[in-house]
């Protein structure tokens, strides 16, 4: 999750920066359509950001809680043979469920406002609270 109900947390920027500094490639998939994406990233209160990310999906590619969405961007983004190159990260279990179901690292978004997470999703997924905790987090060492 990058957006609170108004703007963009304050560890986004770094942790994106961090990422395209290592090579990674961004891409964002929302239940938002992608016109809509490029609308909230292209004038956050951060600025511009679009020119961190690779290529955007929204539910044309399929629904977030359905894992053949996941592998069809897989496929779209050359990796279909080792989806488990991909992190998703979501303050949804029924997403990071799906996702990590297709073979993706997961990550539990927790920010203030979200769902409460039960003790058994503390348990199936890594939980991070600041992506720059994601940089740290052993399930994510290489």
């Amino acid at each position: 999750m990058l957006i609170g109900i108004d703007s963009v947390y304050d560890d986004v920027v770094p942790a994106l920066n961090r990422w395209r500094d290592t090579g990674a490639k961004i891409y964002i998939y929302s239940s938002g359509s992608v016109p809509a994406q490029k609308l909230l990233f292209g004038y956050s209160d951060k600025g511009d950001l679009l020119q961190y990310f690779s290529g955007y999906y929204d539910t044309a590619v399929g629904l977030k809680i359905e894992s053949q969405s996941y592998r069809n961007i897989a496929k779209d983004i050359g990796k279909e043979s080792d989806p488990s190159t991909i992190l998703f990260v979501s303050d949804n279990v029924k997403e990071t469920t799906a996702a990590q179901q297709a073979g993706f690292l997961v990550a539990v978004s927790d920010r203030p406002g979200n769902t409460p997470l039960t003790e058994e999703d503390r348990v199936r997924f890594p939980v991070v609270t600041s992506f720059a905790q994601i940089f740290e987090h052993e399930a994510f060492r290489a």
